[in-house]
């Protein structure tokens, strides 16, 4: 979830006449993304808007939203996925615009809901519609080119920092701001999970790299926060931003629940049968963790500039984050006993 910016709402609908000529009364914070969103109405509709700050987390996000706008219009053009969000141009065709300092990406609303706590139970309907992306991979890298990330390449690029950061928090000083002391007080009884996760991802590293993998278009974030429900039933994907070429385990891991259960319905929709490499599902339940950990860090340390975002930063890693730590080679564990 994000922290609601310091932002006029009569601003931002001043800026969505301008730039995209919609005639809008209403912007409603939407609070459960990463990124700051909008649902903007009236008379020309209802509209999902997602700011990117003028912070190095925003900057980044921007450079992955001009790729994943093509990525959705393919989705939909190509019928792989027709039930993705639907990217706006701006008049002067520009993918994105500005408010203030802040990047603007506007959308059709989706009149759904996400299914957060549900997710597990929609699991065989997901697992068809990786299937169908990943079958339609070549068509959507004939048309792109290109995705919003790199093609994987089983890197580990934060783990210097994340290695600094909890370095740092143990050497706080009296003066340092008291979230920090927070976020030390939650983080020290996890150091050597942590330090073990960090060694096992590195090892599947070295095995994984040592061998060729095949890649295909994979969403890398199909969570109950980014699958959608509609009135009619249809399960809609949601945030492309971390779109890639990657071994389908990618997306595939995050199934892991019931994974052995929906893969014969995965395997039909993708039109053949798959291997799934052990070692790969182990890189990715680790890296996930790890990488959501990086990130929260270098936003307490580095990026969050109020108390509020202090406190949602917190929450995540308290609420999702330590306990997805706790329960990673376990749930691995499990799922390799039972494929």
């Amino acid at each position: 979830m994000s922290a609601e910016p310091d932002l006029d709402p009569c601003r931002l609908l001043e800026a969505l006449r301008l730039n995209y000529g919609l005639s809008l009364e209403i912007a409603t914070f939407v609070p459960d993304g990463t990124a700051p969103a909008y649902r903007a109405e009236g008379q020309d509709g209802r509209f999902f808007v997602k700011l990117l700050p003028h912070t190095p987390y925003g900057r980044a996000a921007s450079t992955r939203l001009r790729a994943e706008m093509p990525l959705l219009r393919a989705l939909r053009e190509e019928q792989i996925l027709p039930q993705v969000p639907q990217p706006l141009r701006a008049l002067d065709g520009a993918q994105l615009t500005t408010v203030g300092d802040a990047g603007v990406a506007v959308y059709g609303w989706i009149d759904a809901v996400n299914l957060s706590s549900a997710w597990r139970a929609a699991l065989p309907e997901l697992a068809p519609l990786l299937g169908r992306l990943h079958g339609g991979s070549p068509q959507l890298m004939g048309r792109l080119g290109t995705l919003p990330m790199p093609p994987e390449d089983f890197g580990l690029p934060f783990t210097a920092e994340l290695r600094d950061d909890l370095t740092a928090l143990q050497g706080l000083t009296p003066d340092a701001r008291p979230a920090l002391h927070e976020l030390r007080a939650l983080l020290t009884p996890y150091d050597a999970q942590l330090q073990h996760l960090l060694a096992l991802a590195l090892k599947s590293q070295e095995v994984i790299r040592s061998r060729p993998q095949d890649l295909v278009v994979c969403h890398t974030d199909a969570h109950g926060g980014n699958v959608m429900r509609d009135a009619a039933g249809e399960l809609w994907l949601v945030d492309w931003e971390s779109a890639r070429l990657a071994p389908p385990e990618h997306d595939l891991w995050m199934l892991h629940s019931r994974l052995p259960e929906v893969l014969p319905a995965y395997e039909a929709a993708l039109g053949c049968r798959i291997r799934l490499d052990a070692e790969v599902l182990a890189f990715y339940f680790y890296r996930r963790v790890l990488e959501d950990l990086a990130v929260d860090m270098a936003a307490m340390r580095r990026g969050n500039t109020r108390p509020e975002d202090d406190a949602e930063t917190l929450r995540i890693i308290r609420d999702f984050v330590l306990p997805a730590a706790s329960r990673a080679e376990e749930e691995y564990q499990a799922l390799m006993a039972r494929l």
